[in-house]
């Protein structure tokens, strides 16, 4: 029957694991790996499983804190990545003041209150709908 136990605390560790997969950013592999480490040492050797979970515990929110969580980066996705961007003008834009380019291999729509044309120089300052808004960048 005791067997069992440990069976059981090392299944509900792994599943535990893997709701971080589903629920991502909470403490979860703590406890996982903790239970999981738990379940073997009731196995093997049972006066130290509880220390040892409780190490193994502590170890993980120890990594995930310096490692995982503590990065601060702003991730941007999508076209904010490209605000603020200067690029050169692969194209004229038409009477509307729009173009379709290639960024980072990529097509996007570009629209301009100004005429540009083909070799300007110019900065994605916003978007619009579908639209990355961009202006002309004066030489210095």
């Amino acid at each position: 029957m005791g067997s069992y136990i440990g069976y059981l605390f090392i299944l509900l560790g792994l599943f535990i694991i893997l709701l971080e997969s589903i629920l991502p950013g909470l403490y979860f592999p703590a406890v996982g790996i903790a239970l999981t480490i738990y379940g073997v040492m009731l196995l093997f050797a049972p006066s130290l499983a509880l220390p040892l979970a409780l190490l193994a515990g502590i170890i993980t929110v120890v990594i995930l804190q310096s490692m995982v969580y503590r990065v601060r980066e702003d991730i941007k996705i999508g076209p904010e990545k490209f605000i603020g961007r200067v690029i050169v003008l692969p194209v004229d834009l038409d009477e509307n003041g729009q173009a379709l380019i290639t960024i980072d291999n990529e097509k996007w729509h570009i629209r301009s209150r100004e005429p540009l044309k083909k070799g300007d120089l110019v900065k994605i300052v916003g978007i619009e709908g579908v639209f990355l808004l961009v202006e002309k960048v004066e030489n210095s």
